[in-house]
């Protein structure tokens, strides 16, 4: 069966005056399906220091940390939710933030494919 996924990359913005950003993860959901998944490392990759050189190693950890337990949290939600109150959610989730791990604008993609697959594929694409 095909699905409406829809997706947006996480965002390590350590400094918010420049604006500049490195992809650190991905999280999707399946409104119809009623599923969210995410990938977020909770250490900072090898990819992160080499945009930002002298980043504190905590700022990433602690900000990753603070949202793998939200976004579990969110999972915990779900259940029982129709998919407009699905997408609903999750546009309020991803919307523009001040914080140093924020949300791409939101994409969509249809797929035959299992979720998991669909969020290592994203992760590969826009992360790796």
């Amino acid at each position: 069966m095909t699905k409406l996924v829809r997706y947006s990359t996480i965002r390590f913005i350590p400094y918010a005056d420049t604006q500049e950003f490195v992809n650190v993860g991905i999280i999707i959901h399946a409104p119809k399906c009623g599923m969210l998944l995410f990938k977020l490392p909770e250490i900072q990759s090898k990819r992160v220091s080499q945009f930002f050189e002298n980043i504190d190693h905590d700022l990433y950890k602690n900000a990753a940390k603070m949202v793998i337990t939200d976004l579990k949290r969110i999972q915990n939600l779900i259940s029982g939710m129709n998919d407009k109150e699905l997408a609903a959610l999750m546009d309020e989730v991803t919307k523009p933030k001040e914080a140093s791990l924020t949300y791409s604008e939101s994409s969509a993609l249809l797929t035959k494919e299992p979720l998991k697959i669909v969020l290592d594929d994203l992760f590969n694409k826009y992360v790796r």
